[in-house]
């Protein structure tokens, strides 16, 4: 078995031709603050930016294909665009509600952040990419945070996405 990183369907698929190991792991940027994976979905017929299918459906297409998906930069905003947590000139009111329910739960804003991922039901793996002990002490602590489906959709409006 292997894995690939950034690949739509159709690549998945064109490759899947071509080898005999099945492929079992499709990692890609996902975090709060970057949501193409689920947007469109969410955002299904409205006449809106949030609603634009820019990946091929490929959280629907790794669930139906029992592939795992692994989300690399997990507080990152954007293409590498800077950290979301604490950057409170950009992220205002993410901040807040993310630290909110960390109160709430007893944990660091980083451990929301993962369980956040996590809580998703496609049960999507969190690449951390940390050397800091506490960094990956507090990310763990996100696996355990039992969020709502109101908290869940609560974090995910207030990064600026639209719920019908």
């Amino acid at each position: 078995y292997f894995g690939l990183s950034n690949h739509n369907p159709t690549q998945i698929e064109l490759l899947q031709k071509y080898i005999s190991q099945r492929l079992v792991v499709n990692q890609f940027q996902f975090s709060i603050a970057h949501t193409p994976i689920i947007d469109s979905g969410i955002a299904l017929n409205m006449n809106i930016e949030q609603s634009v299918n820019r990946d091929s459906s490929i959280l629907e297409y790794c669930r139906i294909n029992d592939i795992t998906m692994q989300a690399w930069s997990p507080f990152q905003n954007g293409f590498f665009d800077g950290p979301f947590l604490g950057d409170l000139e950009k992220f205002p009111e993410l901040n807040k509600v993310i630290n909110n329910i960390a109160k709430k739960y007893g944990v660091t804003d980083t451990a929301v952040a993962v369980g956040w991922i996590t809580r998703h039901p496609a049960n999507i793996q969190v690449v951390l990419g940390t050397t800091s002990t506490q960094r990956m002490t507090d990310a763990c602590k996100g696996s355990e945070i039992p969020l709502t489906r109101e908290e869940w959709y609560q974090i995910y409006k207030a990064a600026g996405n639209i719920v019908p």
